[in-house]
């Protein structure tokens, strides 16, 4: 019988690369870094729940992520919680330089754009 305060009777031969399998950033597909960037943000409350995630990649190599959220009281939820979106989205992704919140009304998307500072963009 195993004494359970005897280490040296179980067999604990692992290979460190077997409990930290992490992908890097830069080999994570887009939806693998949306995940990411979901179960970074989401930890906490399940706020983003019901949306839709989205990135808008433009020629200059920059891009938008947008958040469609499912109804105009989880937009206002997340845009008190904007400083915890940029910095979510600095530590998910470089090219990313603003984020907008929408929800879809009569059958139109109203997106409001922010910059990573959290500032809204006024266009």
């Amino acid at each position: 019988m195993n004494d359970p305060y005897h280490f040296e009777d179980d067999d604990f031969d692992f290979e460190d690369k077997d409990f930290l399998k992490i992908k890097p950033i830069s080999q994570m597909s887009e939806g693998e870094e949306l995940q990411r960037f979901k179960r970074f943000f989401d930890s906490s409350r399940a706020i983003l729940q019901d949306c839709l995630f989205r990135i808008v990649n433009y020629d200059d190599g920059t891009g938008t992520l947008e958040i469609l959220c499912p109804n105009e009281v989880v937009r206002q939820r997340l845009s008190k919680k904007k400083r915890k979106i940029t910095n979510n989205i600095n530590t998910c992704w470089s090219h990313i330089r603003w984020f907008s919140l929408c929800v879809q009304q009569d059958n139109e998307l109203n997106c409001h754009k922010f910059t990573r500072n959290g500032d809204l963009v006024t266009s």
